[in-house]
């Protein structure tokens, strides 16, 4: 792409195409570039050519390189360490070198929601619910030890007490907390790794009946109940062993649901 300077200290502005003649040939260019002026060397390199028309040499060449953690990486051109800030990059101080060489791998905990669906309650099948399972994932390339998550039940969203498994279990000890919180967290046993989804437990929320939903000239055998689930925000404070407490807000829909009227 061709680009434009704007401004000292500013990024430049994309403003036309400009498409290489032979996208191979750059392709491999860039692998072996990458391969000779970087080290230690990066895994998971992906490059993918976009042929315009498909039969053409011509195109463009997208290159992506993924995030490194743990020890930096430095150019063999000048012996440097870079770091990235913004839109420049710059050599790295030596306390930045020497934090980063005495850190590892981090895990980076995100907040799981799934949702089940409307169905009754555990204690009142005719009432519905809607439920959804709660859990972490490790989004990070670390393992995450000591994993934590604990949220407010003022949203709507209560702990079902048989468990995730139905038979009073949970994917992380449940902890006592003070009034209008829930937690739980993990021991020097609970590891999640990178990439693991950990459910924890199930959460319900319980409907509202708005009325009835029908045609009364149909007589009272077709009318319907209609059960409102209102929209709501699960504020979770998520944490593990060296990432600091993190507030990932997620937000829940509104949904509805029709069901025959009880007689």
């Amino acid at each position: 792409m061709k680009a434009r300077k704007t401004a000292d200290d500013e990024p430049d502005v994309v403003d036309s195409p400009a498409p290489v003649k032979d996208t191979s040939g750059v392709s491999s260019k860039i692998l072996d570039l990458v391969g000779q002026l970087v080290e230690p060397g990066i895994q998971g390199i992906r490059v993918n050519c976009i042929n315009d028309p498909p039969t053409a040499k011509s195109g463009f060449v997208i290159v992506y390189i993924p995030r490194s953690d743990g020890p930096p990486r430095r150019s063999r051109k000048d012996w440097k360490f870079y770091l990235r800030i913004g839109s420049g990059t710059f050599p790295m101080e030596y306390f930045q070198i020497e934090e980063r060489f005495g850190r590892g791998p981090r895990a980076k905990l995100e907040v799981y929601l799934e949702v089940e669906g409307i169905k009754g309650g555990t204690y009142d099948p005719s009432v519905p619910y809607r439920w959804f399972v709660l859990g972490l994932k490790n989004a990070g390339l670390g393992a995450a030890k000591f994993p934590s998550i604990r949220y407010r039940y003022n949203c709507g969203l209560m702990v079902d007490h048989f468990g995730i498994d139905g038979n009073n279990g949970f994917g992380l000890p449940r902890r006592a907390v003070e009034a209008g919180w829930e937690a739980f967290r993990g021991g020097m046993d609970e590891i999640i790794y990178p990439e693991e989804i950990r459910k924890i437990a199930k959460l319900h929320q319980q409907g509202e009946n708005t009325g009835i939903d029908g045609t009364p000239s149909m007589g009272p055998a077709f009318l319907r109940d209609r059960w409102l689930f209102k929209a709501t925000t699960i504020s979770c404070e998520v944490s593990c062993d060296g990432n600091p407490t993190a507030v990932i807000d997620t937000l829940v829909p509104e949904d509805s649901h029709i069901l025959p009227r009880s007689r």
